[in-house]
């Protein structure tokens, strides 16, 4: 026995020596997994990872933010980049309507004057893809109130802030109180992106000017890339508003791929408005190729011509919609010969 014991100690040894070498093997195994594991996967970046996408992105960024400061002001900390992973940091709540219309990077920096730290504003630069997707946020976020800069088509300015469009950038300067300091350096730094940013300046957008210019409220544009009106069935769609006697009215366009797909558009949403309680009404105009529907009491109206849906959507009189449709239809059915006959 006390042999059999004595060469059992040697093969424990052994055994346990192999265990621990397997535990070791495992554990630096993990060690190295734990190296290159992608935290980004839970939305945590590195710190390391931050500041190498911070650099590609200053690299990236059409012009040096260094130079953007007037005299009297200078940029409080580094600039910061966001993505559309991260793009709820900055605007929590907002991000999903940027994301949804073509957002590709924001670019943001704080200014601040050197005499009183207090007034500063901050430059918030969205690139979009294009000019179509810059004004869609632009247009559904603009104040009906606002004031719209002499210079740049597609701009406003507030009390203490502006807001516009250059080609594919959405761009907002903020101040933190109403300043003329303030406004005063943000004009000018707003000066210097426009030089330097590489836009088309003839860009337009042209489904705007299928809209009739008569009673037309200026610049209330608005474009709803998706979901328009709470459908599915509706992108790309413009909406504009008119000023009539009976109040307010919103008319909307929408440019199909060809007339049957805008006959399959139309009727889809005309289902739609049904489901949800819609009524068809009746109306005297049987030469013009509009549906006259009733949701809770407002008027909703949906034509096609060509391979354009247009309609008017929430109006409180079903005759000043059908007078603003029929300008609308008018207008198209005379574009639309227009381009045939070129």
């Amino acid at each position: 026995m006390g042999l059999i014991r004595r060469r059992a100690r040697p093969l424990e040894s052994a055994i346990s020596i192999c265990l621990l070498a397997i535990l070791f093997l495992i554990g630096v195994g993990i060690f190295v997994k734990q190296l290159n594991y992608d935290m980004s996967r839970f939305g945590i970046e590195t710190a390391v990872e931050r500041k190498i996408n911070n650099l590609k992105s200053e690299i990236e960024t059409p012009f040096k933010l260094s130079s953007l400061p007037p005299p009297d002001f200078t940029i409080l900390s580094e600039p910061k980049y966001y993505n559309a992973d991260n793009l709820y940091e900055k605007i929590n709540g907002k991000a999903p309507l940027y994301v949804e219309s073509g957002f590709e990077k924001l670019t943001t920096a704080i200014f601040t004057y050197k005499e009183d730290e207090n007034l500063w504003f901050e430059l918030f630069l969205y690139e979009m893809g294009d000019i179509r997707n810059a004004f869609s946020v632009y247009s559904r976020q603009k104040r009906p109130d606002a004031q719209t800069l002499s210079n740049i088509r597609f701009s406003y300015k507030t009390a203490n802030a502006l807001y516009l469009v250059l080609g594919q950038y959405y761009i907002e300067l903020i101040g933190s109180s109403q300043s003329a300091e303030l406004f005063d350096a943000m004009m000018q730094v707003l000066k210097e992106i426009k030089e330097t940013l590489p836009q088309e300046e003839t860009i337009e957008i042209a489904e705007l000017n299928l809209f009739p210019k008569a009673t037309l409220v200026p610049d209330s544009f608005k474009l709803y890339l998706i979901n328009a009106f709470g459908f599915e069935g509706l992108s790309n769609v413009y909406t504009a508003r008119y000023q009539t006697d009976p109040g307010p009215i919103t008319a909307f366009l929408t440019n199909c791929s060809n007339p049957n797909d805008a006959k399959e558009t139309a009727s889809k949403y005309r289902d739609f408005l049904i489901e949800n309680e819609a009524t068809t009404v009746k109306t005297n105009l049987k030469e013009y190729p509009f549906e006259v529907l009733d949701l809770y009491g407002s008027t909703e109206l949906i034509f096609v011509s060509g391979q354009y849906v247009g309609g008017i959507h929430e109006a409180e009189n079903q005759n000043a919609a059908e007078k603003l449709a029929i300008k609308m239809i008018d207008r198209l059915r005379q574009i639309i010969s227009t381009k045939n006959n070129d």
